[in-house]
């Protein structure tokens, strides 16, 4: 085989790797219940209200911008929410083409497959990076900052990539995150020699610059239209006061960042002696500036501490390729074995839910809410077959070289997810889901008809107004039908006389929520 063909095979491998774990669970599903569903909400409803979200409260507005170009571009052939999940599949992508990149500046050309590999084998990214959330355009901007900070020594280019980098940062509401990684940039030539030069200098100044005037034009833009400070930097997520939780993301690191954090941590010990070099100094010093600020959160998440993946990953793709054998052999036989029970465990269900075998299972699922259980779906089947096939060819076809444990490891995570979305993408949808509750409602309720609600959370009432196109209010406007949510063992609130329940109902199998509807008398 030509040089050329046998250098691109792997390279185009690589790349379907990256497709098949960025693709699957974008599209094909409704909101689902938690942070899916709280985005969809709040983009639903800036579309209907026609707020443009720079204006709305606590609501970053590039995420929303590009959610609603991407759900408007394909809306042609996509639902809204599928086409708005499009956003995140590109922030996503974004931020693994600038982890490439400065990969390749701080370690060398081969580390960019390495920390791309690294970072989608975070266990954190994989549900987060499939869904609507937000702070996935944080990501992507925290991505072309490092990227900016790596490559300052090289010349003005990189200032340039620092201050539109900070720019985006802004829009996706992180300004704390832009005035870090500002300040990491200005502090580095205190450390590191090849930030001194005269092109580094000039870089950084003009990135700085560039960051400072577009702040300052975001500013004065927000101000006529009569946007207070605290929203406009979205300084609310720093306001905590008594529920601090400082400990919260260094305790979810252990599971979040896998296996990034022990590669990391490896590539740390072996450079203890060099950390005065970008390749040391730069995520490390980014990693610890970022566990100082977000232990200021008001309120940590998950889907919050994605950016915390990025220097983790940088770091841990440098140490794959000093890992010793014995460890490298390690991680390697753990993938395959712990994806292929995991595999193994999903067509065990598949059988009990399509087959009805094993028949407590089977009803176990039934009594959980899955939906249609018993019946055979022989797409399901064929995709099911054609993802376990995918894997174990590719595992077969793994050659000898420093990325073959995180190969491993990063296919076991597609396979997994790809087979949990083949398998079971559609009873998901509707045990997560409040399409069943929006169907209900729609099926008694009249078109023109509007809906009071009562003790239903406003995420909720968002969604099941999408799902039922009827109107929900929040409070009485003379509606002649009442909705009211009940938690696990309370009791129904006493309901005035004049309202008749024409159903109770919950998503299938949820135990927790519990919806009744009243028509007036």
């Amino acid at each position: 085989m030509p040089r050329c063909c046998a250098a691109t095979l792997p390279q185009l491998g690589l790349w379907l790797l990256c497709a098949a774990w960025l693709v699957p669970g974008l599209v094909g599903h409704a909101p689902w219940k938690g942070g899916d569903g709280d985005h969809f909400a709040q983009l639903w409803l800036l579309l209907q209200s026609g707020i443009a979200p720079q204006a709305a409260p606590a609501t970053p507005p590039l995420y929303y911008w590009v959610a609603a170009a991407t759900a408007w571009l394909t809306s042609p052939v996509l639902a809204l929410a599928d086409g708005a999940r499009l956003a995140s599949g590109l922030f996503i992508a974004l931020a693994l083409f600038f982890v490439a990149r400065t990969a390749r500046v701080l370690y060398g050309d081969e580390a960019g497959w390495a920390a791309v590999l690294t970072l989608l084998g975070c266990v954190g990214l994989l549900v987060r990076g499939h869904e609507l959330n937000a702070y996935t355009a944080q990501f992507a901007a925290a991505a072309a900052m490092l990227y900016g900070v790596a490559s300052l020594p090289q010349g003005a280019r990189s200032g340039w990539m620092l201050g539109g980098g900070a720019a985006l940062m802004l829009l996706a509401g992180g300004a704390a995150e832009a005035l870090l990684f500002l300040l990491l940039a200005a502090l580095l030539p205190l450390l590191l020699t090849e930030y001194r030069s005269p092109a580094a200098r000039r870089s950084l100044a003009w990135g700085v610059g560039g960051a400072l005037l577009f702040g300052a034009a975001w500013l004065a833009f927000l101000a006529t239209q009569h946007i207070p400070l605290m929203r406009a930097f979205n300084l609310q997520r720093w306001l905590g006061g008594d529920s601090l939780q400082p400990g919260y993301y260094p305790g979810i690191l252990g599971w979040y960042a896998w296996p990034a954090w022990p590669l990391a941590a490896w590539a740390a010990y072996r450079g203890r002696r060099q950390w005065r070099t970008p390749g040391m100094a730069l995520p490390l010093a980014a990693l610890a500036g970022l566990l100082g600020l977000y232990a200021l959160a008001a309120e940590p998440g998950e889907e919050q501490g994605l950016i915390l993946l990025l220097p983790l990953a940088l770091l841990g793709g440098a140490g794959l390729f000093t890992l010793r054998r014995g460890a490298a052999n390690a991680l390697l036989w753990f993938a395959v074995m712990l994806f292929g029970f995991i595999g193994l465990l999903f067509w065990i269900y598949w059988s009990a839910h399509d087959l009805g075998s094993p028949a407590r299972l089977a009803v176990r699922l039934g009594k959980l809410g899955m939906a249609h259980v018993g019946g055979l779906r022989p797409w399901a089947l064929a995709l099911g077959i054609a993802v376990t096939l995918a894997w174990i060819v590719f595992l077969a076809r793994l050659r000898r070289s420093p990325l073959r444990p995180m190969l491993a490891w990063t296919a076991g995570m597609t396979f997994i997810w790809t087979l949990l979305m083949a398998l079971f993408l559609t009873p998901l949808d509707r045990r997560l889901s409040y399409a069943s509750v929006g169907e209900a409602l729609a099926a008694r309720v009249p078109q023109t008809a509007c809906i009071q609600t009562y003790q239903v959370r406003s995420q909720q009432r968002l969604l099941l107004a999408y799902h039922s196109g009827r109107l929900l209010a929040p409070a009485d406007i003379g509606c002649g039908w009442l909705l009211v949510e009940t938690r696990r063992r309370e009791a129904g609130p006493p309901i005035p006389g004049g309202w008749v329940k024409q159903w109770e109902g919950a998503r299938p199998g949820d135990r927790s929520d519990r919806f009744h509807l009243y028509a007036r008398h």
